[in-house]
C-alpha cells in the first residue's frame, strides 16, 4: 500500500491525501477523515526512511506559518514559494496555530527534517528571546522585528509598526477625528502589535487625546471577533467618531457592526485599517488602510537566507514602509474639541 493506492481509493489527489496526512488546514475535516479512515482500514504507515532521504537529497527551505487563519500571510507565503523555487529551491510549509510553539516545532524539523533554513511567518518575539538559542541553522523572520535580540543566525523582515500605527492615528486627527476607539490584537507582549499600538498613542499623546487603554478593545484577528468588540466598544462609547483597527479583517468586521448599530461608515464613523488585503479593496465601503509590501517582506526573506546559508552572511534586519491606501471608509470632519 502506497500513498498512491491511498489516493486511488479515496478519489482525492496524490497531494491532496499528503496535505490530509500532515493535517494540513486547507483540507476539509471530511475529506480527512475519508483519507484516515482508508489508512486505518489497509494499516498504511508511511516509510518515514524514505520521506527523509528524499528531502535530503534536494535543497530544502522551511517555512514555519504561525496563524493558519491570517489572510495577510497567503501573499507572502506564495511570493516565499515563487522566490525559492526561482532559486531551484524545495520549500515546505508546516502550519501552527496561534497558541503553538513555533521554536519547539523548529527544533523537531531540524532533528528530523535536516533544511537548509527556515523562515518563520509570524511568531512571538518574547518567545524567540527566551528560546531561539537551540536553534542552530540560519533563520528568518517575517513580520516581526528582532534586531535587538541579538542572535548572529537569525535576521528579519518587517514593516516599522510604530510609524505604521502613528501615521495611521496621524491621519485620523488630521481629518478632525478626537474621538477614536483601538480594535487590537493582544498588544500586551513584544511584537508588532505592541509596536503598532506604541505608535497610535504616541500620536494620539501629541495631539493631548488621552484615556487610550480605556478606549481600546482586545480581539481577535476574526471578522466575528472584531465585529463583537466594535459593537462593545460602540455601547461604552457612544461619542467615538473614528476607528482605528489593527488589520484589515478586523476592519471589515467593524465596519458591518458599525451598520449594523444603525450607524453608517464614514458617515457617523470613519474606519481605517492595516495590511492592505486585497479583501479590503471589495469590501463595501472600501477600506482605507495602510499596505504592508507582502511581495518585498518575501523576496527580501528569501534573500536573507540564502545570504547566511550560502555565503556565510551576517544577520540582517530591515523594517520596510506600509503605503497608505485611500479607500472609502474614513471622513474628514473637521477640527473638533
Amino acid at each position: 500500500m502506497t500513498i498512491k493506492d491511498i489516493a486511488r481509493i479515496s478519489g482525492c489527489a496524490v497531494s491532496t491525501v499528503s496535505r490530509a496526512l500532515n493535517d494540513h488546514p486547507d483540507v476539509s475535516p471530511e475529506t480527512k477523515k475519508r483519507i484516515r479512515s482508508i489508512v486505518n482500514e489497509y494499516n498504511y504507515s508511511p516509510n518515514r526512511n524514505a520521506k527523509l532521504l528524499k528531502q535530503s537529497s534536494v535543497r530544502t527551505v522551511t517555512v514555519i506559518v504561525k496563524g493558519s487563519a491570517n489572510l495577510f500571510f497567503t501573499p507572502i507565503l506564495e511570493q516565499i514559494q515563487f522566490t525559492a523555487g526561482g532559486m531551484g529551491l524545495s520549500v515546505t510549509v508546516n502550519y501552527l496555530d496561534e497558541n503553538a510553539d513555533e521554536l519547539a516545532e523548529a527544533q523537531r524539523i531540524c532533528t528530523e527534517q535536516k533544511p537548509l533554513g527556515i523562515i518563520f511567518l509570524g511568531g512571538n518575539v518574547c518567545g524567540f528571546r527566551k528560546g531561539f538559542e537551540h536553534i542552530t541553522i540560519p533563520c528568518v523572520l517575517c513580520t516581526a522585528y528582532a534586531g535587538e535580540l541579538g542572535f548572529a543566525n537569525l535576521s528579519s523582515v518587517s514593516v516599522n509598526d510604530f510609524e505604521g500605527g502613528r501615521n495611521a492615528a496621524e491621519k485620523l486627527c488630521s481629518l478632525g477625528h478626537r474621538r477614536i476607539g483601538i480594535l487590537s490584537g493582544d498588544n500586551r507582549s513584544e511584537g508588532p502589535l505592541e509596536e503598532r499600538y506604541r505608535g497610535i498613542c504616541s500620536a494620539l499623546d501629541a495631539y493631548g487625546i488621552g484615556g487610550h487603554d480605556e478606549m481600546t478593545e482586545i480581539c481577535g484577528f476574526s471578522f466575528r471577533s472584531a465585529y463583537e468588540h466594535t459593537a462593545r466598544l460602540l455601547a461604552s462609547h457612544s461619542d467615538i467618531t473614528a476607528v482605528i483597527a489593527m488589520s484589515d479583517i478586523i476592519a471589515v468586521g467593524a465596519v458591518r457592526a458599525v451598520f449594523d448599530s444603525g450607524l453608517k461608515v464614514p458617515g457617523d464613523i470613519s474606519v481605517i485599517g492595516f495590511d492592505g488585503l486585497e479583501l479590503a479593496q471589495f469590501s463595501t465601503p472600501r477600506i482605507t488602510t495602510f499596505r504592508q509590501p507582502a511581495d518585498k517582506i518575501a523576496e527580501t526573506a528569501v534573500n536573507m537566507l540564502m545570504d547566511m546559508t550560502e555565503h556565510n552572511g551576517a544577520a540582517v534586519h530591515i523594517r520596510l514602509n506600509a503605503e497608505y491606501i485611500q479607500g472609502e471608509s474614513t471622513k474628514n470632519i473637521g477640527q473638533r474639541s
